[in-house]
């Protein structure tokens, strides 16, 4: 929450909004209840209280003690109970007084009113809200019927007043209004304190991530806060490091690209200088110059064509276009562009080897494997593409017989540039990309691929893919 303008998108101005909302809830809840909804919960309450009471005397009507059970209910209950007759005289309570001076409680009229198709056949009981004069307020009249003794048919008539309700109400719209201000004042306490409390991580993290912004890539997001802080706090280190992984590669790149640009137009300025001044007129020595700078183009032409490459795999920019692919066909047509003699590349099969794939890109795949092993195999060059079936998969296997990658560098050697940045020195052939774009292009099939090498006695590049089915 600022000092000078509130922020309605702010943590604290939120859990305030949603307490007060809650605590509006409530109290509407609890203005409804208690006071719109009193008097009629209150009526229900009786009414329910009155029949209960009336369900239970009426299986006690043959219980000889029924008349001590009717007045201990009449003084527990604060009720007014009375057994009639069919014609409406009083049977109990006993009252003599009152037998003597009204031993007709109800006249046909009355009778009528309370028990109207109350009876044998008929309804068991009816209750009726009624305003007698002698009374302030009105009473809730339960008329049942008992069953018959002595030949007569005996009803039970309960009352009891409904007491007024208004002071209970206007002592409770006091109690609320006080409950209300309540709610407000610890609405606002709560909020500002419970939002600092949980946005003291977030702020955290905030303030690290201008760091990061800034340039300072050592930064490190805190644990130890609650459960989905720390997955927030694991995603950002996990990104913080992949990012610095990129800048790193990034860097290199830059240094690399840098260092085989420099090379080549070193080659070709110097070479035309000596064509210009030395060469000129001798023809001979003239196209041998002329020769190292097509050779140094090519070489600045496959440099740029194999990063033209990887930034259209690794950006997706160039989607792969799936066929049927015959591997062994493929293979021996990517071999016969080495124009080496038939005894170098030697191409073994087993089974009809057909994969789905991207034709093109696999062809790349092909010739960066025959490329790399013509590049590093001894003098009597030995190569061996083997190609079979096992299960419902294809293995390509590229085999040579050259100086070998010690086990340390084999996870490098995927890496861009790896030669450069390993070694320091520039390779006689090849950009050093090569077996990073198979990597991106192998990856994108989703197939499994890896190197098995030795020192001094060679290597095999493989790959492994779903057979086309």
């Amino acid at each position: 929450m600022n000092n000078k303008v509130l922020d309605k998108k702010s943590m604290m101005f939120n859990f305030w909004k949603y307490f007060m909302l809650f605590a509006a809830s409530i109290l509407l809840a609890l203005w409804l209840f208690q006071i719109v909804f009193l008097n009629r919960f209150y009526e229900t309450m009786k009414i329910r209280e009155v029949t209960k009471t009336g369900d239970t005397l009426k299986n006690e009507f043959k219980d000889k003690n029924f008349e001590n059970i009717i007045l201990n209910y009449s003084q527990n209950k604060g009720m007014n109970i009375e057994v009639i007759d069919e014609e409406g005289y009083l049977v109990y309570p006993l009252n003599w007084v009152e037998v003597i001076m009204n031993p007709r409680v109800l006249d046909e009229k009355g009778f009528e009113e309370f028990f109207e198709n109350v009876g044998p056949g008929k309804k068991m009981y009816r209750v009726t809200l009624k305003k007698f004069k002698y009374l302030e307020n009105s009473s809730i009249v339960y008329g049942g019927y008992l069953g018959k003794e002595s030949g007569k048919d005996h009803y039970m008539l309960i009352k009891t007043n409904l007491e007024p309700v208004d002071s209970a109400v206007d002592i409770l719209k006091n109690i609320l209004l006080i409950v209300l201000g309540l709610s407000f004042a610890l609405s606002v306490i709560l909020s500002y304190f419970i939002s600092k409390r949980l946005s003291r991580p977030l702020v955290e993290m905030s303030k690290t991530a201008r760091k990061l912004g800034k340039g300072n890539y050592e930064v490190n997001f805190k644990y130890g806060y609650y459960t989905e802080i720390n997955d927030l706090s694991k995603t950002l280190n996990y990104a913080t490091n992949e990012l610095t992984k990129t800048i790193e590669m990034r860097k290199d790149l830059i240094a690399n690209v840098s260092h085989d640009l420099k090379t080549p137009l070193t080659v070709i300025k110097s070479y035309a200088e000596m064509i210009r001044d030395i060469s000129g007129r001798n023809e001979v020595l003239r196209n041998e110059h002329i020769d190292i700078i097509i050779s140094e183009s090519d070489k600045l032409t496959q440099l740029v064509n194999d990063l033209l490459d990887i930034s259209k795999i690794e950006s997706s920019l160039e989607s792969i276009k799936m066929e049927r692919v015959d591997l062994i066909k493929l293979s021996h047509i990517v071999a016969e562009r080495f124009a080496l003699p038939e005894d170098v590349i030697t191409i073994e099969s087993k089974g009809e080897c057909t994969i789905f794939a991207d034709k093109r890109r696999i062809e790349q795949v092909i010739y960066n494997f025959i490329s790399n092993a013509v590049k590093y195999t001894r003098k009597d060059k030995k190569i061996v593409i083997k190609i079979f079936e096992e299960d419902d998969e294809v293995i390509f296997n590229c085999i040579d017989n050259g100086v070998g990658i010690a086990k340390e560098n084999l996870d490098l050697i995927w890496d861009r540039f790896y030669r450069i940045r390993d070694n320091h020195t520039r390779p006689r052939v090849g950009t050093g990309l090569g077996l990073h774009i198979v990597k991106s292009i192998l990856e994108i099939h989703q197939y499994k691929y890896g190197v098995e090498s030795e020192l001094n006695k060679g290597s095999n590049f493989y790959f492994r893919a779903k057979k086309y089915k």
